[in-house]
């Protein structure tokens, strides 16, 4: 069988792929067909809740008919829990961001997955990949419709 690539994806392509689509949203396709396997701390799982229940994204839910309960129970279907733990990134220019960059170093994961500037801008961590959704398909997955 072949194993599926290791992937931590930033709170932001969540909230981007299950409330908007586009390109964040193929890669919880990848996801369930088996092409990715998406990890998260509780660290990230927990940040994902607070921001699924800011006041500025209820219109939304509401628009596509989803509650926060089932968003959170299909982010944990896709989700392989790894531990919440730190790393040293001094080169980090926002110090919340660590608990992405230490979710990707304990899954082992072969790429992040952000919109966030403060990451991308390192290019990689710990000889990881961070890259934008599209250009995480585009090196990785381009045929992938």
């Amino acid at each position: 069988m072949v194993r599926s690539m290791r992937v931590v994806l930033d709170v932001n392509v969540w909230i981007s792929g299950l409330l908007w689509g586009g390109v964040p949203a193929k890669a919880l396709r990848l996801a369930r067909n088996q092409k990715i396997t998406i990890f998260a701390s509780e660290a990230l799982l927990l940040e994902l809740e607070a921001t699924l229940r800011r006041d500025k994204f209820q219109p939304r839910l509401q628009e596509r008919g989803y509650t926060f309960e089932h968003l959170m129970s299909v982010v944990k279907e896709f989700s392989n829990f790894c531990p919440t733990t730190s790393v040293d990134a001094p080169q980090l220019r926002d110090s919340k961001d660590n608990k992405i960059l230490a979710a990707a170093v304990a899954a082992d994961a072969e790429a992040v997955v952000t919109g966030d500037l403060d990451l991308l801008v390192l290019i990689e961590f710990n000889g990881i990949p961070i890259l934008t959704p599209q250009d995480f398909l585009s090196r990785y997955f381009s045929a992938f419709p």
